[in-house]
């Protein structure tokens, strides 16, 4: 596991905590269902990151071959139904709950998947860290858990929706020679765009209305969508998806302090203890000088 790639994950899981406050801006601003927002997040993501390659020459089409089309398919799908099945667990089960199920479950869901399929275990280290950061993770959000009537539904959606994101990361494990990361998010996510179009049209359909709505819908896109993966579909190279998923776990922490800054929410003891602890956990799982530089 190489720190360069390391990092990059800690930057996408960074970038992707910019999100919380860009939508709630953005709801503020135009009234626009989660569908949509979901649908117009890969569109801006893909088209934004397409139009930078064609500049570079960079795309080039016609020299995909079957197996970069399955991958692009693959996780532009994957990332797809991630985006939908959250709002979804969003609105059954409420934020709190959703995340800490939906970003919880996926290291759980990786490592499951490591264990059937190939036969590994992870370390007592890495098991360590994914405690210290569930449960950081639940007392940052312990103030906006709640139980609702259909929040058993939320709970099981939420962990298909972990299950999803953790299938983004595994299929993304080994990359595919001339797909780099920037170009395979372009096209995926560009796929994945078109693919909610429909189910936007079904769920919910609508678009931001003024020039500060359409901006912060921009940012999004390009700073919270296609900047974070490109960072951290780069970082999968070395970085082992069961880390990769753990790291992914300080989004909520990033959005939680941003909130607590530019919106004035409180933040509280719970949620600075629960920020120690994912902070804590992510120390533990940095690179270590005897580690091997790949661990897949």
């Amino acid at each position: 596991m190489q720190p360069r790639h390391f990092l990059s994950v800690v930057l996408a899981a960074t970038l992707w905590g910019t999100g919380g406050l860009l939508g709630t801006l953005l709801a503020e601003e135009s009234d626009v269902p989660p569908a949509s927002v979901a649908m117009w997040r890969m569109l801006i993501a893909g088209v934004a990151l397409t139009a930078w390659l064609l500049a570079r020459r960079a795309l080039a089409l016609r020299s995909l071959d079957r197996a970069m089309v399955v991958r692009i398919l693959a996780t532009g799908s994957l990332t797809a139904v991630f985006e939908v099945l959250y709002f979804t667990a969003v609105t059954l089960a409420g934020v709190g709950l959703a995340t800490l199920v939906a970003i919880g479950s996926a290291p759980v869901w990786v490592a499951l998947w490591d264990w059937l399929r190939r036969g590994d275990r992870p370390a007592g280290r890495r098991v360590l860290a994914l405690a210290l950061a569930v449960a950081g993770l639940g007392a940052l959000l312990g103030s906006s858990l709640s139980v609702g009537d259909r929040a058993l539904l939320g709970v099981l959606v939420a962990v298909v929706t972990g299950a999803a994101f953790a299938g983004v990361t595994v299929v993304n494990r080994e990359p595919v020679p001339g797909l780099g990361a920037a170009r395979l998010t372009a096209l995926s996510f560009a796929a994945g765009g078109v693919l909610l179009i429909p189910v936007a049209l079904v769920l919910g359909w609508g678009a931001p209305a003024g020039a500060t709505a359409w901006g912060y819908a921009l940012a999004l896109g390009i700073v919270s969508t296609a900047l974070a993966y490109v960072a951290y579909l780069g970082g999968l190279a070395t970085v082992p998806p069961f880390v990769a998923t753990i790291v992914s776990l300080l989004e909520p922490l990033v959005a939680a302090v941003l909130g607590a800054i530019v919106l004035q929410e409180s933040l509280g003891w719970g949620g600075a203890a629960g920020g120690a602890l994912l902070a804590t956990a992510v120390v533990l799982l940095r690179p270590q000088r005897d580690e091997p530089e790949s661990i897949h």
